[in-house]
């Protein structure tokens, strides 16, 4: 049985752990002391020092007592900004933060379930597949962990991944396409009080480009967004530099692409309407994939949904996740929704009844991986 106290007692122990994207140190170093004491085989790759984090993914594989095809469990070790000094308490229903951080939820709330989940597998003796786990570092930089991660260590053929917000049998099928970009427009500076008309704004150009594009929501698949815009400089001076970061994402891959080349060329037009330049460099972070219901990993959750009296529903998400990577690359993954609420704000919630029902999930998945 599922021991209510201690779920709650290890959720808000990850939450308290400092764990901001490329500083998971100290959350790599604790689950794998809790993961070690479950008996699981860990293992940690060198990602932290690619991407300049302290820490890397890491790899974890608890050995079956009972035949079945092994089952990958995936989650993130980061949270966002700010996530450090996190004080999770229980209050009514609920956990949640002191309200100065965000809580963690996303993804100690996964986190939590599995360690709870294995937890009662070990006390009760009950027979299990193999188990393999792979928790991610920076999966909130855009999915840097997991774009780092050697998947051919993997032997599951179906995948989960505890990381969406929404009820507890919530199955997202649908993940988006994610280009991110940085447009540098140029112009020519000049003093601004003597002689403005011999400057080129750099800025203007970019107020100009901006104010023509197709932003936030294009249609039911796709957005677009303009995150940042910078150009220091003193008043008395036409700037010849501004930089903008954005992002464009879509359901749709054609789409994401196609959305892309229009904003590029507003902003080529808008630098050669003021005689300027604008260089455009563009990431995509990663590809969209798309699940059918009838797949494993899909049908695999949906039954241990109805398992425990959950209902099931399918849907798309607009955000990525470690799902893309692993589906991208061959692994089936499907990613389940954890009860988190109001995520990515200092008002970010978890219902305690959606923990435990998450942890319920958890070990009905497992339960109709064994061979009958």
């Amino acid at each position: 049985m599922i021991d209510h106290n201690r779920l709650f007692t290890t959720f808000m122990e990850l939450c308290a752990i400092d764990s901001e994207p490329t500083r998971e140190r100290l959350m790599a170093d604790r689950l794998t002391e809790m993961l070690a004491t479950l008996g699981f085989v860990v293992s940690e790759d060198d990602t932290g020092k690619k991407i300049g984090g302290s820490a890397g993914n890491l790899y974890a594989r608890l050995e079956g007592t009972a035949a079945g095809e092994a089952l990958l469990f995936s989650c993130h070790m980061d949270r966002v900004v700010p996530g450090v000094n996190v004080k999770p308490r229980i209050e009514g229903d609920y956990i949640v933060s002191d309200g100065t951080t965000v809580l963690g939820a996303d993804d100690a709330s996964g986190l939590a379930a599995l360690l709870e989940g294995i937890t009662v597998l070990k006390q009760t003796g009950k027979a299990h597949p193999t188990i393999e786990l792979v928790l991610t570092v920076a999966e909130e930089l855009s999915l840097v962990g997991s774009r780092h991660f050697d998947t051919t260590q993997v032997t599951s053929r179906t995948g989960f991944v505890l990381d969406a917000g929404g009820n507890v049998g919530e199955i997202v099928l649908q993940a988006p396409e994610h280009i991110k970009f940085k447009a540098v427009f140029h112009g020519r500076s000049a003093h601004a009080g003597f002689a403005p008309e011999q400057g080129i704004s750099a800025i203007q150009i970019a107020a100009t480009a901006i104010s023509r594009m197709g932003l936030l929501r294009i249609d039911a698949e796709t957005t677009a967004n303009i995150g940042s815009i910078s150009a220091i400089g003193p008043t008395n001076i036409v700037q010849d530099r501004c930089e903008l970061q954005g992002e464009v994402r879509s359901l749709v891959p054609e789409k994401v692409r196609s959305h892309m080349a229009s904003l590029s060329k507003v902003m080529q037009s808008a630098a050669a309407e003021y005689a300027g330049s604008v260089t455009i460099e563009t990431v995509t972070s990663y590809q969209a994939y798309q699940l059918r219901e009838d797949s494993e990993p899909v049908c695999r959750a949906a039954r241990a949904a109805a398992d425990i009296g959950v209902p099931v529903c399918y849907k798309a998400t607009g955000g990525g996740s470690d799902a893309n990577y692993f589906n991208i690359r061959g692994l089936p993954t499907v990613v389940l929704s954890c009860g988190y609420e109001k995520v990515h704000t200092t008002a970010e919630r978890i219902p305690l009844k959606q923990l435990v029902l998450l942890t319920d999930w958890v070990l009905a998945i497992i339960d109709n991986g064994v061979d009958s």
